[in-house]
């Protein structure tokens, strides 16, 4: 059964990249005056979920991502700055169509990568103004277990999206996000090993180099929380600003989910707006170009 699995998803993935062309052909026909759609976000991340946007080939980023405890965590904790979860990350443009990404969180002590993929590209004269990409990531917790002997293959995690967003105008972009993730272990039964999720994203301009961005995600499939867990899990909501300075994009934000890669804040986020569980976070990118 888990080979069937297997090559059900090798499949799926093959027919993706092998008929991006006749795909982008059949619904946006290329014509030589028809360029593409530019800076539909102004970064690959929104907040925590990833943009449409691709590096160039051979350029590099560096990301720092920080997220602070809780505001509710009162002010012995000075309403969560005493506290502080870190995501380093490295992301490349392979192609023109690929990028790959690394990334180490101190949340769970977790290692992620990630491969985008671009499928169709948004053009200005187009018949259908949207752009595609493709999305998969892997994450490993290395976190030490109670469990003696766990095994490596409980603590891989699989997360796979479509990214389809579009720039309605200078000002404003949009993005729908259909996920799926699914864990090989779960640590209660009454977890589900796969979970289907649904984003959406908005960004506004607010300035020329500075927008408003907002980022919800809402789960699909839901745990059902019995006595074997105190945990309850809510959808993830976040609002973020990003500032633009030459080659660093700064990105503000607050949000309920403290994990920074796909698997935790789509499935983990168990803190809740209604009674300040909210973090305030930020993003700090800085592009390299090596080659």
């Amino acid at each position: 059964m888990e080979w069937t699995k297997k090559i059900f998803f090798y499949f799926l993935i093959s027919n993706f990249v092998f008929s991006q062309d006749s795909l982008e052909s059949l619904l946006n026909p290329i014509n030589d005056d028809d360029e593409i759609v530019l800076t539909t976000f102004f970064s690959t991340r929104i907040i925590n979920s990833h943009s449409v946007e691709l590096y160039d080939p051979g350029a590099m980023d560096m990301r720092i991502s920080h997220r602070f405890g809780a505001l509710n965590t009162g002010f012995y904790e000075l309403f969560g700055l005493d506290q502080a979860t870190i995501r380093l990350g490295f992301e490349y443009g392979l192609t023109k169509n690929m990028m790959i990404g690394i990334g180490r969180s101190s949340y769970k002590k977790n290692y992620d990568s990630f491969i985008k993929y671009s499928i169709i590209k948004q053009r200005k004269k187009q018949k259908f103004p949207i752009s595609i990409v493709y999305f998969t990531s892997l994450s490993v917790q290395s976190i030490k277990k109670q469990q003696e002997n766990y095994p490596f293959s409980g603590r891989l995690s699989y997360c796979n999206q479509l990214l389809i967003s579009s720039k309605i105008n200078k000002n404003f972009s949009l993005q729908i996000m259909p996920t799926y993730v699914h864990k090989n272990m779960v640590d209660f039964t009454s977890y589900f090993n796969d979970i289907f999720l649904i984003g959406s994203a908005i960004k506004y301009n607010i300035f020329r180099s500075t927008s408003l961005n907002f980022e919800y995600f809402y789960r699909l499939t839901d745990a059902d929380i019995s006595n074997q867990s105190q945990d309850t899990f809510y959808n993830s909501f976040s609002i973020g600003l990003d500032i633009e300075a030459g080659g660093h994009v700064f990105q503000l934000h607050i949000t309920n989910s403290l994990s920074m890669y796909e698997v935790g804040f789509l499935t983990e986020t168990n803190r809740s707006w209604s009674d300040g569980g909210i973090h305030f976070g930020f993003n700090i990118s800085r592009e390299f170009t090596l080659k």
